[in-house]
């Protein structure tokens, strides 16, 4: 009679995955991995930089942990995170440690942005299948905290959006002020915008970098929900208007 238990095992997977939502798949996923190769402890985690790393996903002895920052140095995990130790696959152990796993998760760009860590209290051994299943566990994270990464990076940069337009709003408001009231006004934080100065200085060149990025990142797309003039807070027109004012074209050879 055949092995029905890798289908059970994709099963489990699936319905983990199904039932999951948002940043709780990692945590959904670590408990998969313990229950998978019976490890009494799993860490998902991503690289903060070469010094430091926090988890995504830890599972205890079956049971989901709340998440926390640590550095790396000292740990099994620093092989995995830091560029100059950082594995290209999983690992029999760590310093002969054969109650242990570690998987190093890679970005796009062959950098390392997470890592998977599995203990067990004995002898921790993986079949054929449970690495294949590992494979596409590692392929659902790598994928997720991809994901992730680029909500943060839009949330940032919407954020950045967001203060620059109530800067710009707050010194247009008091020029329009001052001009109401015939009484030139001197500004007490900023200089006025000018959106014909050449040299990239100030808020000009602060402004100019700024609308480049909000492009770059919808795409150069101007119009629309995804465009970069909704970000920007601006109407298609306005926002073309200071793209010529402050010399922003887009090159040929631009995606």
């Amino acid at each position: 009679m055949p092995d029905e238990a890798p289908h059970d095992d994709l099963q489990e997977l699936a319905s983990r995955v199904t039932a999951a939502q948002g940043e709780g798949l990692f945590t959904a996923l670590a408990q998969y991995l313990s229950a998978l190769l019976r490890a009494s402890e799993v860490l998902i985690g991503e690289a903060v930089d070469d010094l430091h790393a926090r988890t995504l996903g830890v599972c205890l002895q079956g049971a989901p942990q709340p998440n926390y920052s640590f550095p790396l140095a000292g740990t099994p995990c620093e092989a995995l995170v830091r560029s100059d130790l950082a594995a290209t696959g999983s690992g029999d152990g760590a310093g002969g440690d054969s109650g242990y796993l570690g998987l190093s998760l890679h970005g796009g760009d062959g950098r390392v942005i997470g890592f998977v860590c599995a203990r067990s209290d004995g002898e921790l051994q993986v079949s054929e299948r449970q690495q294949c299943l590992i494979g596409i566990v590692s392929v659902l994270l790598t994928t997720e905290l991809q994901l992730l990464r680029c909500e943060r990076e839009r949330a940032a940069l919407d954020a950045e959006a967001q203060s620059l337009k109530s800067r710009l709003d707050s010194l247009e408001r008091g020029e329009v002020a001052a001009a109401a009231s015939g009484v030139h006004r001197a500004p007490a934080i900023a200089p006025p915008i000018d959106l014909d100065d050449t040299e990239a200085t100030g808020l000009h060149h602060v402004q100019r970098e700024h609308i480049l990025r909000v492009l770059n990142a919808t795409r150069w797309v101007i119009e629309g929900n995804s465009g970069a003039a909704l970000k920007l807070g601006m109407k298609p027109a306005t926002l073309r208007h200071r793209m010529k004012k402050l010399g922003i074209a887009r090159l040929r050879h631009q995606p």
